[in-house]
């Protein structure tokens, strides 16, 4: 069993020192001398082309990653495990996924919710989860590996479903809370029930080059907004709506900005909707010439909007890396 290990830094690969926690690169190691006393049967490949928290994380790092995992023939090795901070755990993922599609060598993210010198760090489970989901020979893509309980189980996310953190919390969950599969101490890899995915219909593999900051505005909404300006050279304008897929139709602001938009050319999108669950302010949406997007993860959206090219920005409707 070969499995190349890409360390980038993150609470995964730093400790604590003084009260202040920071990348370590002799501690991004640990793991593997950790899981040797578990298996030795497993050969690493270790290499860390980044040493971040991962806050810090950017469209150069991004593509700093992806150059640095495909200059290995992947298929000398049967997994990728990739060791990364939570903060931005989710927009890398996506990343990886659109990059990678649904590959034949399974890609595995994993990070910690603490230090690994801390007791209460899910950092080592979470690495065996990716490790037996690798050795089960049974993924294809890219996922996340992460345990939100003490218990054993370990859920195995598509990487390109992964929703953000609620604030103040470290769990991690799915669109729709479907996993793939589930990895089990003693009893291995299980396939969820009721988890599907389409096949890949587009490749991104030439969509993996980034700028250090992205062209898309992404915006959130909250009780009495402000719209921002649409500044030259955005791409997309991406609406990220509350829980029901709704916005604020009513008011002028809505209004203003989407006309805007449409002045300067740019297209919108609205993540988060669902179609056949009507509000009465989503009949607004095709007057406004609000693009809604499929169910899916909005970082993921964010991320497939940045990546891909401006002429191919329909493509955003086009399922990739399992996303839908």
């Amino acid at each position: 069993m070969k499995i190349l290990t890409v360390f980038t830094g993150g609470t995964i690969g730093s400790t604590k020192s003084d009260g202040v926690i920071s990348p370590d690169s002799e501690n991004s190691y640990k793991l593997l001398e950790m899981y040797s006393k578990k298996d030795k049967k497993v050969e690493f490949t270790a290499v860390q082309p980044l040493n971040i928290l991962s806050e810090n994380m950017n469209g150069k790092f991004l593509t700093q990653l992806y150059k640095c995992i495909s200059s290995y023939d992947l298929s000398e090795f049967d997994g990728v495990i990739v060791a990364h901070g939570t903060d931005t755990l989710q927009y890398t993922a996506a990343y990886l996924s659109y990059a990678f599609g649904l590959c034949k060598t399974p890609i595995v993210l994993v990070s910690a919710n603490f230090p690994l010198e801390d007791e209460r760090s899910n950092g080592f489970r979470n690495f065996c989860g990716a490790v037996e989901l690798i050795k089960s020979r049974k993924g294809r893509g890219v996922f996340v590996s992460y345990a939100n309980t003490p218990y054993d189980v370990t859920d195995i996310h598509r990487a390109s479903r992964v929703l953000p953190h609620s604030p103040y919390e470290d769990f991690i969950f799915s669109i729709f809370e479907k996993c793939v599969y589930e990895s089990y101490s003693d009893y291995g890899i299980e396939k969820c029930k009721f988890y599907k995915e389409k096949s890949d219909k587009i490749s991104m593999s030439d969509c993996t080059e980034l700028e250090e900051t992205s062209d898309v505005l992404y915006v959130k909404p909250y009780v009495g907004m402000t719209y921002p300006q649409i500044k030259q050279g955005t791409k997309a304008v991406l609406l990220e709506g509350y829980h029901s897929g709704t916005l604020n139709t009513n008011g002028s602001e809505l209004i203003k900005f989407c006309a805007e938009a449409e002045k300067c050319g740019v297209p919108v999108f609205l993540t988060g909707a669902e179609q056949g669950f009507f509000y009465e302010s989503k009949l607004m949406f095709e007057n406004l010439k609000i693009n809604v997007l499929p169910p899916a993860s909005p970082i993921a959206m964010y991320m497939k909007l940045w990546m891909l090219k401006k002429d191919r920005l329909d493509d955003v409707f086009q399922p990739c890396g399992g996303d839908f």
